[in-house]
Order: structure tokens, then sequence, then C-alpha cells
């Protein structure tokens, strides 16, 4: 006899009693009620508080608690919608790839009896007075993973997929007054093997519940499409077109005869303005009957991401003599998809993916989401730029989509489908497709009529069989109207565009000319991928760009290829927010918490932390970078004497009325002219000259001219003069700046003494130390005041960023070597070698030093020049054995209440490989607003190719960092210690100290970003072994009244 499995442990068994899936759609009682925007009377939501009770296992779980004679009043209670583990039962297990441990890897399914969390939940209800007659259905928008529904003690039904709603007919169950609703849920089931995705694993029911009541006569789903019927391909030809409607009429009474002969009509609607309607008599009644109605439309609007144009629908369901049983609305997009020429087209135009992958993740919340943090997600890729959203690597909350929609954003929408951790293990096992099926099929027929949705994808890294071109042949089936992509479909075989995962700019741009390259197909594998199988399809990156902590390096680089080649259509950022949960440790100090924080069994670290966005939706510096890499308008200069620019509009659909060129000429960063213009009527993807008006300039330095498209008046995702492009021109009219002669310095004069191992300098109102032994600047007094909490010393190392230590996480074992740091070991160990003391011929001091380390043939040679202002000019160079981290100095400041100004790349962190988006001006800061905090603290705050820094105490005193023969200079400033964010591993970790450190460097390492784990800057921004390092500086005091030419 076969032994009994639960149905949690029934791969073959995913649902019982549950209705077909349908679109998303609730029931008004008539056409007013429908487009007045209000919730419908027919739709109860049962969110709140539930009585709740948890289990670790199965086996201690309530029994008979469904039972209306169950006293639950011991129990405690659990918000619903929520994730029970967020509420203090069990912990959240963070396994990226791997599977839960109580997801036993042999005899799949084959879940651990004693590690399998149950929740008990329990809830009244009473259905409204007005229901009576109709029939009730009962949804859950989302429960993770497994559940068992009672109502009043008597079963209802089952469901698995937790990302996808699961409605139950109700009505028999129900009786007068207060029901009871019982619901069990696992935490893992058979179905968990199909949910291994890159995030948190949480429990519950995490999204909205809800009551719906239908009349007899009920609309249960419908289908609107786009027909276009015009004879050619291009936009302006989709004139002809037809709105086609499938609907799907559901009659509760018994006998089909018996019911009124019934009229469907749907109404089409642009604001308030009625433009076609139509009419048709459902004539052969049976107790589930489909109508179609074709309405012709002259000439809609069409939707587009940057268009988002949609009309109301109404369908409305009669009989003959006008009663009204059903009304249903939707928004309707007019656009045509398709694939031709190795390209992806949208209304006869090609368009570019300008995407990130987004998890439906709240910091407090888990996946419980907010319609506010929905919102917030839509407008945070709107304003900067991102057309296109990957749904990873699920079907998400339906309202997401709703504002996909009316905000304008393109989505890739994914099956709730990854078997990562075993799938080698589970390719092609058959006992899966039934559920991997109603998995793809549900996901269409709820989302079907979202505008926004362009592709389906038939889930995630699952490897690829004969399962997955059955899933391509059933969506073909269902939706012939949008292509299919499945990313391990390496050979080409069936989705209809070829994607990747992490391909460098270097292997896309190969794969584009068919040549071959290697793929990453799991964390420790690599596949070769024939380029000719990406032969006649569009070529997507469906990850790419990795944003770990400080990272996202040589992403212009990809921008380029995708501009190049018309087969690379873009590709979706690895990620958007950072997966990080907001808890409160055992000290009672707030903390944002990653994998293995909360007691999970793995230690998989930082790498659910990948966004170019913090978890709370503060952005990291990458999205400077996203935004002016995504940026629709180019600017580039024709005669930059005559001040003449070409601007190079990259929308598809949408021209320039709607923005002003605003334009601002600034000397040494100090704005000097600036004007406005009406944007060049530029038709999509089409060109324009024009002539900035600027008058004649004067002054010295630097001048740069910055152009900004902005908009001139506030849309529903933007203010007034938000800017969506921008681009800044060095002037040739830049004059050599003033530098001070030295018959200037001639009335002043130094004196120097030797105490001890101290050689002292001092001047007018300045003094400065230098240490014999350690050949070092140990101080540096203005007006008495010690300016220094720590000398001047040679830095060459770089607090480790996650892709650093990324290959660590995965090989724990080969730790002590991959996180290795020579330089910070060989830095700390320096010595000084020499020490030399002399006098110029023009009375400047020359102290000449050199340090030698462990390992390290060549010492660090530093000079210092010092003058009678108190100005001293350091060099420094060096000849590494080995690659270098960075070449730099670094000192602490007394005191923390510092300002920096600098005049440079600004105002955010830019790295090496990660300058895109910042601007070369004058930028201000409070010293304790310098650090980024990343999740996990590391090398941040880097400002680049700066020509001086001001570092000012709130006394007044400072010190002036300047560039010298145009070579510019790198700083950082943190208010902790360099070893403080090497040794912390969360920011609540890291002290406040009483000091400011600063670094001034040549240059550090590019940080990467191209692949998850093990991902080192391109060649070109590795510092190589045996080369000569070479840059100075100067350091010089300054308090309130002193002057600058240039600031």
């Amino acid at each position: 006899m076969a032994r009994y499995k639960p149905e949690w442990m029934d791969a073959s068994i995913f649902e019982i009693n549950k209705q077909p899936a349908r679109c998303s759609s609730i029931p008004f009682a008539d056409r007013h009620s429908a487009l007045g925007g209000q919730a419908s009377s027919y739709e109860l939501f049962l969110d709140g508080e539930w009585r709740f009770h948890w289990a670790p296992k199965p086996g201690e779980r309530v029994q008979d608690f469904q039972n209306p004679a169950f006293d639950d009043q011991a129990w405690a209670t659990c918000p619903v919608p929520a994730q029970w583990e967020l509420h203090g039962y069990g912990v959240p297990i963070y396994a990226p790839f791997h599977m839960p441990p109580s997801l036993r890897k042999n005899d799949l399914p084959n879940i651990d009896p004693e590690d399998n969390p149950v929740g008990a939940y329990r809830r009244m209800f009473q259905i409204p007075a007005d229901w009576q007659g109709r029939d009730i259905y009962l949804q859950f928008d989302g429960v993770c993973s497994a559940f068992y529904v009672w109502i009043n003690g008597e079963f209802v039904g089952y469901s698995q997929d937790s990302m996808l709603p699961a409605e139950f007919h109700i009505t028999p169950y129900l009786k007068e007054g207060k029901n009871l609703l019982a619901v069990e849920v696992y935490r893992f089931s058979d179905g968990s093997y199909l949910e291994n995705q890159d995030m948190w694993f949480l429990s519950g029911i995490f999204r909205s519940v809800r009551l719906f009541a239908l009349p007899q006569y009920a609309i249960r789903d419908f289908f609107l499409k786009s027909q276009f019927t015009a004879g050619t391909d291009e936009m302006e030809d989709l004139y002809a077109s037809s709105l086609v409607v499938q609907a799907d009429i559901l009659l509760s009474i018994s006998d089909p005869e018996a019911s009124p002969h019934l009229q469907l009509e749907v109404i089409l609607l642009d604001g308030e303005k009625e433009l076609a309607s139509q009419a048709v008599e459902i004539e052969s009644l049976s107790r589930a009957t489909q109508a179609e109605i074709h309405l012709p439309v002259e000439s809609p609007r069409l939707w587009s991401a940057e268009t988002p144009i949609l009309y109301d629908v109404l369908l409305i369901l009669r009989d003959d003599n006008g009663q009204v049983f059903d009304v249903r609305h939707a928004r309707h997009g007019f656009r045509k998809i398709e694939i031709r020429d190795r390209q992806l087209w949208l209304n006869g135009r090609s368009i570019k993916i300008k995407g990130v992958n987004r998890h439906d993740f709240d910091p407090l919340t888990g996946h419980t989401m907010s319609l506010e943090r929905l919102r917030e997600d839509v407008l945070i890729m709107k304003r900067n730029n991102i057309n296109a959203v990957r749904c990873s690597h699920y079907p998400d909350d339906e309202r997401f989509y709703d504002l996909c929609d009316q905000y304008g954003l393109y989505v890739l929408d994914e099956a709730n489908i990854e078997t990562h951790g075993l799938r080698d293990v589970m390719r092609g096992d058959m006992q899966w497709l039934d559920a991997m099926s109603a998995r793809v099929r549900n996901m269409v027929a709820r989302d079907k009529n979202h505008a926004s949705i362009i592709m389906w994808s038939l889930g995630n890294e699952s490897s690829t069989d004969d399962r997955f071109a059955q899933l391509t042949d059933l969506v073909h089936q269902l939706d012939p109207s949008r292509p299919v992509h499945y990313e391990q479909d390496y050979r080409g075989e069936y989705a209809d565009v070829f994607s990747m995962m992490y391909a460098s700019p270097q292997n896309l741009e190969s794969i584009a000319n068919s040549g071959n390259y290697k793929v990453r197909s799991g964390i420790f594998s690599w596949e070769t991928v024939n380029g000719k199988d990406a032969d006649g399809k569009p070529l997507l990156l469906c990850e790419y760009a990795h944003a770990m902590g400080n990272s996202l390096g040589n992403f212009d680089e990809y921008m380029r290829v995708f501009e190049k080649y018309p087969q690379c259509i873009g590709g979706f950022i690895w990620d958007f927010a950072d997966q990080a949960i907001l808890s409160t440790n055992e000290k009672g100090q707030v903390c944002w918490c990653y994998g293995g924080d909360l007691g999970d069994p793995y230690r998989f670290s930082i790498f659910g932390c990948n966004g170019i966005l913090a978890a709370d939706r503060s952005p990291h510096p990458a999205l400077w970078t996203v935004k002016k890499g995504y940026q629709p308008v180019e600017f580039r200069a024709i005669d930059l004497e005559k001040f003449q620019f070409e601007l190079i509009n990259k929308f598809r659909f949408q021209d320039l009325a709607l923005y002003d060129l605003c334009w601002r000429v600034e000397l040494e960063g100090e704005p000097v002219q600036s004007g406005q213009l009406p944007a060049p009527l530029t038709s999509p993807q089409r060109n324009a000259e024009f002539t900035i008006p600027v008058k004649t300039l004067n002054g010295r330095g630097e001048v740069w001219l910055i152009l900004s498209l902005q908009l001139r008046a506030g849309c529903d995702w933007a203010e007034a003069g938000h800017e969506i492009a921008w681009e800044q021109f060095k002037l040739p009219v830049s004059r050599n700046k003033y530098q001070k002669g030295r018959s200037e310095l001639s009335d002043l004069t130094m004196q120097y003494q030797n105490r001890a191992n101290q050689l002292i300098i001092h001047g007018s109102g300045w003094m400065a130390a230098f240490d014999r032994k350690r050949g070092w600047l140990s101080q540096y007094w203005l007006n008495d005041q010690p300016l220094l909490k720590q000398a001047l010393i040679p830095n060459l190392w770089r607090v480790q960023i996650d892709n650093d230590i990324s290959s660590a996480v995965f090989y724990p074992w080969a730790s002590p070597l991959l996180l290795h740091q020579y330089w910070r070991v060989a830095t700390n160990r320096m010595h000084c070698s020499h020490f030399e003391f002399s006098v110029n011929n023009d009375s400047s001091y020359n102290i000449r030093t050199a340090w030698r380390m462990p390992g390290s043939r060549r010492a660090f040679m530093a000079a210092y020049r010092v003058n009678a202002d108190g100005k001293i000019v350091v060099t420094c160079d060096f000849q590494p054995q080995r690659d270098l981290e960075r070449m730099g100095m670094q000192l602490a400041l007394a005191d923390q209440s510092w300002q920096a100004s600098w005049f440079g790349l600004g105002p955010q962190e830019t790295m090496p490989d990660r300058k895109l988006g910042a601007r070369v001006g004058r930028f201000n800061s409070n010293s304790s607003d310098l650090m980024h905090q990343y999740v996990r603290p590391q090398e941040n705050g880097n400002r680049s190719d700066l020509r001086w820094l001001n570092m000012v105490r709130s006394d007044g005193l400072g010190l002036r960092f300047q560039a010298l023969d145009d070579e510019l200079f790198c700083f950082s400033a943190w208010t902790c210690t360099q070893d403080d964010l090497a040794n912390a591993t969360h920011i609540h970790e890291l002290p406040n100290r009483d000091f400011v450190t600063l670094n001034i460097d040549l240059l550090q390492k590019g940080v990467g970003g191209d692949v998850p784990v093990g991902g080192s800057p391109h060649e070109q921004y590795i510092l190589k072994k045996n080369t000569s390092f070479h840059y100075s500086f100067s350091i010089q005091g300054i308090n309130q009244q002193t002057k600058f030419p240039d600031g």
C-alpha cells in the first residue's frame, strides 16, 4: 500500500476546490459606481487582526481549531496581511541559491516534518445584508506557501502558489449572522521547491483577504485585446483598430433555460466622453458561456511607457428589460507588440529596455506591500529614467501593475517558478509539470489586461528542458500577442528572445556578432553559449550591472553596446532596492539585517542587498549613474567656441514640446550666466541643432556650460523643473588661474627648529611639525590651534567593498586567503627609512622621506616643499610590486564639526569606473554627510577629479588641499577610522569618533559589478603592479579671511 502523503508534500496536488484563475476585476452595482473610483459595495476586505497560533512543526499544530466551538481566547493576534516571522514567530531565512534546510534534496518532495512551522488563523465575519441572493467568493491574494480553508468548520479548499490569488466559492458554507473563517498555513510545501528565489523565505497570509458578491448572472472573466488592421507596421499607420473583448459569463442558477435573455454591452470612454459602444446578445446560455465583441475604434491614441494613455472600458451585463446584473470596469491601453528584425517593437517602433529587477519587498513588512510603497517605487523609477521593470521572480501585488499602466513602465511579468538550489536535480522532472503549468496559466489569467506587460517570463534559474518548451506553447496559446522570455534557454530553442545574465559588455558585443562566450549558469558553473543560437532573436540582459554595495562600475560601457547594436534591446539591472530587514537587536539598537543576522542557518550575508536604492528607498550613489545612463536625450557639441550644439531625442514616441532647455555657465564652479529656452522641437528619434546665447566671459579659471532638459510643467510623476537629461561641456574660453608669484612671498618669513624627534617649522600665524622618526607631517597649527588628530601618512589599502568579499561568502573555507589584504598589513607595518631636511635658495624648505614595507622592494617616496605662507606642497611616488588598492595619503582632522567645500565631481560619491552621473562643480557638505551608509560598511564617500578642497571647522579655521599641475585628486571623509569601517559588519556598529578621517588620494581601483560573485574591475581600472604612480597636492591653513581667486 502506498504511504499517505499530505497535500503539502504531494506535487500532484496543488489545489482543491479552487476557482479557475481570472483577471483582476470586481463587480459594481452600476455604471456610476464603476467609474467613480470608489470601493465597490460588493467587495469586503477581511484585513485586520486575526486570532493566531503558531506551531514549530505539523505534529504540534492545533487540532480541530476550525470548529466553531473551539475556544481561541488564549491565542495571540497577528495582523493580516503580514508575515509571521516579522512578528516574532520563527526566523526569516535568506538562501539565494540553496533550498531551506527543511526541503530535503532526495526523494522529492521531501519536507522535514520536524521543521515545518504551521500557522493557524481564525476570524469572524458577517455578510452584508445587501448581498442577499448573491453568490459569495473568498479570495486570498497571497499566502506562503500552502494553506487549507474552512468556513464554519466545513472544509472549503486548499491552495499553493504563494504569489497568485486563490479564490473559493463559499456560498454553500455560509449562515445567517456571524461566520467563522479558519485557515491553516504551512511554511513549506512541495510548492516551495518551485519558489527558491533570491529573497527572504517568509510565511503567512501576506496579501489581502477579501470577499466578493456576484449576481446570479455575472461576468466571470474577460480579456481586452487591441487589434490593428492597418496595412503597414509604422506607428503612423496604426489608425484602424478594434477593441476585442472576450468575456466569460457565469450563471449560478441550476437551470440555464430559465434565465432571461442577456445582453453584454461594451463601452469605451476617454474621460467622460463616450467614444464607442456595442452590445451582443448572449443566445445559447450554459453555466459558463463565452461572448466576444469587436468594437471598432478610429485612430486611438496609443499606450507606451512614454505616453501611457489609458481608456476606460465598461462591461455591462443586463437583460432585455434593461435590468443590470453586473458591471465591470477596466482600463485599456491600445498598443501592438511584436518581434522582427531581431528587435522588440511597440506600435511600429523599436524600443530599448532601460530596466531594473524588482522584488515586492519592504524592510518593515517583507513581501506585504502598501499602496504607498508600490507607488513610491514606480515614481522613483520614472524620475530616474527607468522605463521597464522585471517582476523578479514572481507575479507582484496586482496593484503594482495598475500603477505601471498608469504612470508608464514596461513590465516583464514572471511566473513563480525557480528551482535554483536543486535545478540540476529537478531538471526534466515531470511530476512538477502540472503545477508549473498552473502557475504560468494563472499568471497570464490574472494579469492579461495590463497594457504595461509587454512580455511573459516562464520563471527564473530552473534549468532548461522540454517542460519549458511546453510552457512556451501554453503561453502562446493563451496570449499570442506577447512574446515569451526564459533566460535558461541557452540554445535559443523555444523562447522568443535570447536572454542572458551578467554578460560583460565585451561578451554582449561578441554574441551580437554571433560569437561564442561563456555564460554563468550557476554560482560555480559556466556554460559556453554559441552566438549563432541567438541569430534571429533580440538580445536581452534579464540581469546585469550587479549593484551590490559600492558597485555598478563601467555601466556606461553597457550603454554604448545597447546604442551600437539594434539587436541589443537593453536589460534589467540587478536590482532595485536592498532586501534588508529593519529590526532591533538585543541591545535595543535599530539595525539593518541581512542574511544570517536573524537566526537562519545560512550565512549568505549581504547577497540580498543589491539595490541601487537602500531598503528604505533612500538612493545609493549608483542611482545617479543609472539616471544619467538611461537618460532619453543626448547633447553633443558642434562648435564650442560658437556655443553650437546638437540635441538627440532618443524618445520613441514623445517630442520635446513639454520641456525647457535650461543652461548655465559656471566659472570655477560659480554661476556667471544662465538662461532658459523652449527645447528645440524635435520629433522622436530625431536630432536638432541649437545655439546658446552666451555673452562675453571674463575671469580666470575653468568655464563649464551645463545643459539641462527640464519639465516645463508638472505631471503625475514629477514636478515642474524635474530634470530628465543633462550634459556638461568645458568651454575653450577657460583661462589659466592666478598663481601667487615669488615676489608676493618675499615679505613672508619662516623659521625651523629641532625638538627631539620633531622638526618644527613656523611662520606668520601658522606652524607645522614633522616627525623625524616616522617621517610624516604630524601636526599643523593655525592661530595656535592644532588642526590634526592624526598625522598625514601613506594609505595604500581600501576597505573591502561587497564585490571584494563576494567570493568568500560562497567559499568560506577560503576566506583567510580571499579576504587577506596585503596592502593593509603592509601599510600598518611600514617604517620610515629616510628623512632629509634642506633649505632651498628661495628660502623654502624641502623635506624628503621614504617608507619601506614588508615584502616590497621599493619604498614609498614623499617630498614636502614648505613655503613661508604656510603652503606645503606634497609629492608622492611609488612603484608597487603587486596590484595596488589605492594610491593616497590619509590624516585625521581634530574635532568633528567640519564643513567641506570642493571643486570637482559631485555632489554624490564617485568611483574610478562609476563617474557617470556626476558633474564638475562647486559643492558643499557637512563632514558627517560625506559618508555613504551602505548596509555593510565598506569603502565609501569618494569624490573624484578635485581641483581643490577646503575643510573648515566651526571656528572658521581650516585646511585647503589643492591639485598641482593639472593632477586632479580624490577625497573621502569619515567620522570613524578606516579600521572601524573594515571591522564593522553593520552600520550600527560604526563608532562616531571625535575626529574626521580624511583621505587625499590620487586614485583607487575600480569597483566592478559585471557579475554577482568575484566581480573584479575592468582592466583599465586596475592599479597594476610595476606602474609608477605619482601625484602632488598642496596643504595650506585657511581662516575666514583667507581669499583665493578660485574659491
